[in-house]
């Protein structure tokens, strides 16, 4: 009995340094923050829009991100925010095969790719709430993006003649807009897990990509425009330090 009663008493007394713990940091007032995270990137729909005299076949599929952000709060619910964030997604080609096997039948092709890596640096106004140990942010950003589009390499044969197009690797810098919201829980007096989601869009022209068809033993450079309506949707957890 004397055992079941010192339990309950040990139990009683960590409730309340919990509870006592947890009232003090829900009473911290913190004006900014720290983040640094890394989730998942997904290619959704672009708000921008394409351009039907530069298609391309070219697409990404999903792949990882990594996020720093940093906020500062100026009222008691709002301040402004900034982010630079890095997607690398791996890019989808089959539409080459299908649009060149369809054009020139009677040949075998095969394609590779490279990597998309998109760079993001973004600011705006975000609105804050709190709730004892959770903290809400909301913000809608604008900034600027570098998309470097991956190479390209189509191979195959055409009535037994070797031909091979390869569309070189190129970056390109364009405006974007954004949004995104982040739920934070405090764990000690200036740390807290975090977890976001943010949306940016932009469009990505490259009006000098180098294209390299070679047929046997000749080859041709050519220069050809590519427009990307981009709209990727990340998500991520990490740590962030308040102060």
């Amino acid at each position: 009995m004397k055992k079941v009663y010192t339990s309950v008493v040990a139990m009683l007394i960590a409730g309340m340094s919990f509870g006592q713990q947890t009232f003090i940091l829900s009473h911290i007032d913190h004006r900014g923050f720290i983040n640094l995270s890394g989730g998942i990137s997904m290619p959704v729909k672009s708000l921008m829009k394409g351009d039907p005299t530069a298609p391309s076949d070219v697409s990404a599929l999903r792949g990882t991100s990594m996020q720093i952000t940093g906020g500062y709060r100026l009222t008691r619910r709002l301040g402004v925010v900034g982010s630079f964030t890095n997607c690398l997604n791996e890019s989808s080609t089959q539409k080459l095969v299908q649009n060149i096997q369809t054009s020139h039948s009677g040949g075998s092709w095969s394609v590779t790719g490279g990597t998309w890596n998109c760079s993001h640096f973004m600011v705006g106004p975000y609105l804050t709430l709190s709730k004892g140990l959770l903290m809400f942010d909301a913000r809608v950003t604008g900034g600027y993006s570098w998309i470097e589009r991956p190479s390209t390499e189509l191979k195959g044969q055409f009535y037994d003649v070797p031909l091979t197009i390869k569309t070189s690797q190129t970056k390109s810098g364009s405006f974007s807009v954004g949004a995104g919201s982040s739920i934070r829980v405090k764990v000690t007096r200036n740390f807290a897990l975090a977890v976001h989601a943010d949306y940016i869009s932009t469009r990505a022209s490259y009006n000098n990509l180098t294209s390299t068809l070679t047929i046997g033993e000749d080859k041709v450079d050519d220069k050809i425009r590519e427009v990307h309506p981009i709209g990727l949707l990340s998500f991520g957890g990490g740590l962030s330090l308040l102060f």
